[in-house]
């Protein structure tokens, strides 16, 4: 028999001792297969909300930026020239200058249906100041901007929002941090769990074959052909585990309503569903992983 052959067999007889150990623990089994599932839908379920959750963050960091208003006389010329010193001396995602003219527009737009809003602007001509919208993907960003506007050039800014507000950003962007923290602390826990349990179910296959381990070593099986069909064991828990947990998720896929977007770019249902034949490869590999990582680890420890 060739190597290739005997390889070939090798790996037969330990996925027949693997499939045979899994229907001897058969309660153990099931138990295992179940929380496998659990923890492997859980972990990809947080895949598969994490470009959802991404574009909400990035929606909600969008809205924390910092206006900063110019007296009524200072010359266009002078504002930009200020918008390229922030830009050399800060670390800014963008600016966006906004003229009297764009800023009185802005506000027709907003309140044109008011009548008596649009009769009070007729009297006073242009009221709305010059001003520089900045975005940064740092909190302290905004203050270290502030601060230096307001100690070099004092008496051209009319007003700077982020004083006003400065709560409310570093509270964004503190929540938006959490939610990535949160998601890898959940998966790693999630991952903690699953190797626990299969390490418990393999270590009690072991003890309960262990009169046929000595059979099997006195007949002269080697150590790593023992081990293996444990490892295959565990692969078996692991893949079927992966496998219900892909039916559990499409089945889900479709309570999802159509109609319900987070927002303007994100349908719900499309992207799930969409998502589905990658998240079916991550959940057998992440089982099958699982299964033969916690395998590895009893098997090691207790074989013996």
């Amino acid at each position: 028999m060739s190597k290739k052959n005997r390889i070939l067999t090798s790996i037969k007889r330990a996925a027949t001792l693997g499939w045979k150990n899994f229907h001897r623990e058969g309660g153990l089994s099931f138990v295992a297969v179940f929380v496998l599932m659990v923890v492997i839908t859980l972990s990809a379920s947080i895949f598969l909300i994490r470009g959802v959750a991404e574009i909400v963050i990035r929606d909600i960091e969008d809205k924390a930026d910092v206006t900063v208003d110019f007296e009524l006389g200072v010359p266009e010329e002078r504002i930009l020239e200020i918008r390229e010193e922030i830009a050399e001396e800060f670390e800014v995602n963008s600016m966006e200058y906004i003229s009297r003219e764009e800023a009185r527009t802005i506000f027709i737009q907003r309140f044109g249906d008011r009548p008596a809003v649009m009769e009070s602007l007729e009297e006073v001509g242009n009221p709305f100041p010059a001003s520089l919208n900045i975005r940064a993907d740092d909190p302290y960003i905004y203050r270290q901007v502030s601060d230096f506007l307001e100690t070099e050039y004092a008496e051209l800014v009319y007003n700077i929002d982020f004083y006003h507000r400065e709560e409310v950003i570093a509270g964004i962007f503190s929540v938006t941090e959490n939610i990535r923290r949160g998601g890898i602390i959940v998966g790693v826990v999630l991952g903690i769990i699953a190797v626990l349990l299969v390490f418990n179910t393999v270590k009690m296959a072991i003890y309960g074959l262990r009169e046929e381990i000595r059979v099997m070593r006195l007949v002269g099986s080697s150590n790593l052909f023992i081990q293996s069909s444990f490892i295959a064991q565990g692969a078996i828990l692991g893949a079927i585990a992966g496998v219900s947990s892909f039916v559990l998720l499409f089945l889900l896929g479709f309570l999802i309503p159509t109609t319900y977007n987070i927002t303007l770019e994100v349908n719900l249902q499309q992207y799930f569903l969409g998502m589905l034949p990658i998240v079916l490869i991550i959940q057998l590999g992440m089982g099958i992983t699982l299964g033969v990582f916690s395998s590895l680890i009893a098997t090691n420890k207790y074989l013996k």
